[in-house]
């Protein structure tokens, strides 16, 4: 059941649950029809075509990686929805249960194009590009036993995904690899995957001859597991204007999913300080001083 809307910085409607952690942690995935209800999605979906160009801007001239035509964009962007959207309470509190800790970090924010002629992962049950995203997500190995270990994404579909359109395939941990298992991730609009690195799943060709497959996501890792990481944002602090507006429009508190010190840290002097609201535009020092 959808819960009341509040504001406008709250567009997720649907609650997550432990019914939820338990099926991610029985099923290694999990897959929330209409997280995101129509009213919601229209300004995403015009940020992330703002950011991603749809099939018939780019059909004469597709980009080209190794499985295909495809297209990867990871922050820094110029939509300040995006930015916002990603700091749900829902899926912060989710992560943070799912980690095993409160304090948790940022990952990244990717957004993910696929087009005509992507042939990644091939059809059907073909297993070719079947793997989880810990290889390129830590240092370390696979946990079997703590999932804390892992990291946490949540995948959200702003367009409607059908089956022609390169769907991503997972596939339960109850079945191992087995691909003939594989789910096809084909949704509606608004449609929310959350999933982990320890994920078995494959991308999947694209057999439609128009449109786009577009997907926008972010991850959470525990604060403390600093061999993890698949592509940081610490870089963005100069030179990223709606970057650094985002962090200066933020809490304290909040500002530590995205690596700032908490309050109370040494770095935090008036000298610092001072650099710190020329540098994010909105950067309140008051919450600092209280415990300086």
């Amino acid at each position: 059941m959808a819960v009341p809307h509040q504001d406008n910085k709250e567009p997720f409607l649907r609650k997550l649950t432990d019914v939820h952690i338990k099926e991610l942690d029985r099923k290694g995935f999990i897959i929330v029809p209409g997280f995101i209800d129509g009213r919601e999605l229209k300004p995403l979906q015009a940020a992330q075509r703002r950011v991603l160009p749809t099939w018939d801007k780019i059909k004469e001239n597709p980009p080209q990686d190794q499985s295909g035509n495809s297209l990867l964009t990871c922050f820094p962007h110029e939509e300040m929805d995006l930015y916002k959207a990603a700091m749900n309470e829902e899926s912060i509190a989710f992560a943070r249960k799912w980690l095993k800790t409160e304090a948790i970090h940022m990952r990244v924010g990717c957004l993910i194009a696929r087009y005509p002629g992507h042939s990644g992962g091939g059809t059907g049950f073909d297993d070719s590009g079947l793997h989880i995203d810990n290889g390129n997500n830590s240092l370390l190995p696979l946990s079997e036993n703590l999932r804390e270990f892992g990291q946490i994404g949540f995948w959200i579909h702003l367009e409607d995904v059908e089956k022609g359109q390169a769907p991503l395939r997972l596939v339960p941990k109850n079945h191992g690899e087995d691909m003939t298992r594989c789910v096809p991730l084909v949704c509606r609009a608004g449609a929310l995957c959350i999933f982990t690195n320890y994920t078995w799943h494959s991308a999947s060709a694209y057999t439609s001859k128009e449109g786009q497959r577009f997907t926008w996501g972010y991850s959470f890792g525990r604060a403390d597991h600093y061999w993890e990481g698949f592509r940081h944002y610490t870089h963005l602090g100069k030179g990223a204007p709606v970057f650094q507006q985002f962090i200066g429009g933020l809490t304290a508190t909040q500002r530590e999913l995205w690596r700032f010190p908490p309050t109370g840290h040494p770095y935090y002097t008036e000298q610092t300080l001072a650099l710190l609201e020329e540098q994010y535009p909105g950067w309140d020092s008051d919450e600092y001083r209280t415990t300086m």
